[in-house]
């Protein structure tokens, strides 16, 4: 259905009075946004799904991972401004194969974007359902995500199995980024800032302690965390349906509560002879890592009213991410594991945007149309982890959910 925006002037309000932003980091969403006659700016917003954009009425890109392959504009006028926003649900929160709820209800998750000049500022937030738990000792993309020590590593004590309860999770990221086209190739330079906000705590059970054994805690563990993060992107747009790019992520800021390296303490109420310090021990993963990820995206349509878009990428860290010691010999290896050299995660997915209808703008002013559309767009993804996954996160992981997103 066609219709004219100056005569629904309530409906875009509407939209956007009912879009959520819950104050709240999967392999990353990638929102594009079209700038110019000739290009569209890509962000990055750190969430497990993928956006999408329709080609039905006259190929204007909708706001997602998909780039068009045909001018996202008319060429006579310039775009003014260009506004997206989405709403959603999604099963599981993988960050860059990190499962960062695990076992939880889920996530609701939207986002809101704003582009001009080839640049784009906007923010993400999501915010966990339910409770997350995980037998670690911390959840969280700063967190080791180690397991049980044995008695090498707490020989005092005898074994240990941590579980961690995470019951918030909030997080907003904030990001800025510039995209131009270079001949075949689109470059985008960016900066992405993470605030989470999380409450969690972490119980101790010591079947066979030569003092005591039992559930002890709870004890402090990793909850709000702040991230920096730079990135450069090249990507081309020469091949029909199928865009292939390459982005580096380098952290600049690196910061959390850190409660075993600063001054945590714990003594087993029941054994208070038996006390053990985690001084100097850092549960967090607080180099200033680098992440390189490639990923290969489609966009095939079905007709007008569903697009078919796949998507697969490869990472390669260097000390971004974390892993899990698998037989720890001392706290450290057990409470932190180790930064992690080498691939990380490959993963595939595939969204089948639903164009629910098009409202074609007034182009009586000094700016193209600002066409109105809004899709329905349900989405899943696999992930095989190709180093060991933290504790919490499976080495074959499935997810998947929907969301609504509108692009004028």
């Amino acid at each position: 259905m066609k219709f004219t925006l100056r005569k629904f002037p309530l409906l875009v309000v509407a939209f956007f009075c009912a879009g959520r932003l819950a104050y709240a980091q999967g392999v990353d969403t990638i929102v594009e946004i079209p700038t110019t006659a000739h290009g569209s700016a890509i962000i990055e917003i750190p969430t497990s799904q993928m956006s999408s954009r329709s080609n039905a009425d006259t190929n204007v890109t909708m706001a997602g991972e998909y780039k068009s392959t045909k001018n996202v504009v008319e060429e006579q006028k310039p775009v003014c401004w260009t506004w997206y926003a989405d709403d959603g649900y999604e099963s599981e929160y993988n960050f860059r194969g990190t499962d960062l709820m695990p076992n939880s209800d889920g996530g609701v998750f939207g986002d809101a974007a704003v582009s001009r000049w080839g640049f784009t500022l906007g923010v993400f937030t999501i915010h966990q359902l339910g409770t997350a738990r995980a037998d670690s000792f911390s959840i969280g993309e700063g967190g080791g995500g180690g397991g049980s020590v044995g008695f090498g590593g707490l020989s005092t004590i005898g074994p240990v199995f941590p579980t961690t309860i995470q019951d918030r999770f909030n997080e907003i990221d904030v990001f800025l980024q510039y995209h131009r086209e270079l001949g075949p190739i689109d470059v985008t330079v960016g900066n992405i800032g993470f605030f989470i906000d999380r409450r969690a705590e972490t119980f101790l059970f010591v079947p066979m302690g030569p003092l005591a054994s039992g559930v002890f805690g709870p004890y402090r563990t990793v909850e709000n965390e702040k991230f920096d993060r730079i990135f450069v992107r090249l990507a081309t747009h020469v091949i029909p349906h199928i865009e292939p790019w390459i982005t580096y992520y380098q952290t600049i800021y690196n910061w959390g509560e850190d409660p075993f390296h600063h001054s945590a303490f714990l003594a087993p109420p029941a054994a208070p002879g038996n006390v053990f310090t985690f001084y100097n021990v850092h549960e967090r993963n607080d180099r200033f890592g680098g992440y390189l990820e490639g990923r290969l995206r489609g966009n095939f349509p079905i007709g007008n009213w569903v697009d078919f878009n796949p998507y697969g990428v490869i990472s390669y860290s260097f000390h971004d991410r974390s892993e899990p010691v698998l037989d720890p010999n001392n706290l450290s290896d057990a409470v932190k594991g180790r930064s992690l050299v080498g691939f990380n995660v490959a993963q595939v997915g595939l969204e089948l945007p639903i164009h629910l209808f098009h409202i074609v703008g007034d182009s009586s002013g000094p700016c193209a149309p600002a066409d109105l559309h809004v899709n329905l767009i349900p989405f899943g993804s696999y992930s095989y982890h190709i180093s060991d996954p933290p504790v919490g996160t499976d080495r074959n992981e499935w997810w998947g959910g929907v969301k609504v997103a509108v692009t004028f």
